[in-house]
C-alpha cells in the first residue's frame, strides 16, 4: 500500500517493486505500483499469526485503503483502525501531466501537514518542493531534485527553513524497480539505506532496512538492521495478490495481510 509520506519528500516516489517493461511507455501508478488491470481500490488489512504461520485476530490497526482514478494514478490513502474510525487520510493533486502538485495529510480529522511541489520551467520535471506543518507554517524545503525517465525520485536535499542542509537522499531503481534507497545527514554520513529483492512477478520478497541512530547516553553511534520477508499466498484472475505472509529474517511468520481489490467496471 502506497502512502506518501509528508516528512520525507523522497517518498512520494520510493514506488514498491515492480513489473519489468522495457520502456515508459505506461508510467502510471498500477504500472509502478505493479497492479494489474483497472484497480479502482485497494484494501490491505492485517492479522496476527502464530510461529506456524497460522492466521488469526485481526490487528487493531490499521486498515490501509488506497484509491486510484481512471487514469491509474494514485490520489488518496486513508488509514483506519478495527473500529472503522479514520485514523490518518492523505489527499493527492496534480498537474495536468499527472505530476504531483500537492499532497496534503490530516490525522484525526484535523490536517497535519502538507507539500506542495514545484516544476521547472518546461514543466516536465521536478524542480523544488515546500513543506509545512499543520499550522501552516514553513518546516523544510527540497532542493537538487533529480528523477529517472519514470519520473521517480533519484536524489534530493531537504533543507531546513534557515536554509541549512538538513539531509539528502539517494534511490536506486533497475528500470523502474525499487533497488536501494540511502539517506544521509548534512555532514553527509549515512544514517539509513532499505533495499529489496523482487520476484519474477515484480512482486517484493525481502526487504532489508539498516539504522544509524546516536545513543543519548553513551553519543556514541548504534546501528540495527531489520529484515522482512514476504510469501505470497494467493492471486485473483488478474494476478494481484490478495493474501501476503510477512515473515522475519529466520523465515518466522510475523503477520499475514490480506488485500480486497476493486476494479473499474468496464
Amino acid at each position: 500500500m502506497k502512502k506518501i509520506s509528508i516528512v520525507i519528500f523522497a517518498a512520494l516516489f520510493a514506488i514498491s517493486c515492480n513489473e519489468k517493461k522495457e520502456g515508459p511507455s505506461a508510467t502510471n501508478d498500477l504500472f509502478l505500483d505493479n497492479l494489474k488491470g483497472a484497480v479502482q481500490q485497494t484494501m490491505e488489512t492485517p492479522y496476527q499469526t502464530d510461529s506456524t504461520g497460522k492466521i488469526g485476530v485481526m490487528d487493531s490497526c490499521c486498515i490501509s485503503l488506497g484509491n486510484y482514478d481512471s487514469a491509474g494514478n494514485f490520489n488518496k490513502y486513508v488509514s483506519k483502525d478495527g473500529k472503522g474510525n479514520i485514523k490518518f487520510e492523505q489527499s493527492i493533486s496534480r498537474y495536468d501531466n499527472s505530476l504531483f502538485k500537492e499532497i496534503t495529510n490530516s490525522a484525526n480529522s484535523k490536517q497535519s501537514g502538507r507539500i506542495t511541489i514545484q516544476l521547472d520551467k518546461e514543466g516536465k520535471k521536478y524542480a523544488t518542493a515546500i513543506e509545512y506543518d499543520s499550522s501552516g507554517k514553513l518546516s523544510s524545503f527540497y532542493k537538487d531534485i533529480t528523477q529517472n525517465e519514470y519520473n521517480q525520485l533519484t536524489s534530493m536535499k531537504q533543507y531546513k527553513p534557515d536554509s541549512t542542509l538538513k539531509q539528502s537522499e539517494e534511490t536506486k531503481y533497475d528500470k523502474q524497480i525499487f533497488v536501494e534507497q540511502t539517506t544521509k545527514d548534512s555532514s553527509g554520513k549515512e544514517i539509513s539505506k532499505t533495499s529489496a529483492k523482487v520476484d519474477d512477478k515484480g512482486n517484493q520478497i525481502e526487504s532489508t532496512r539498516t539504522s544509524t541512530m546516536k545513543d543519548a547516553k553513551t553519543k556514541k553511534d548504534s546501528t540495527t538492521t531489520k529484515i522482512t520477508k514476504y510469501k505470497y499466498d494467493s492471486f485473483d484472475d488478474k494476478g494481484n495478490w490478495t493474501q501476503r505472509t510477512e515473515m522475519d529474517e529466520k523465515g518466522k511468520p510475523t503477520k499475514i495481510v490480506k488485500r480486497e481489490i476493486t476494479y473499474y467496471k468496464k
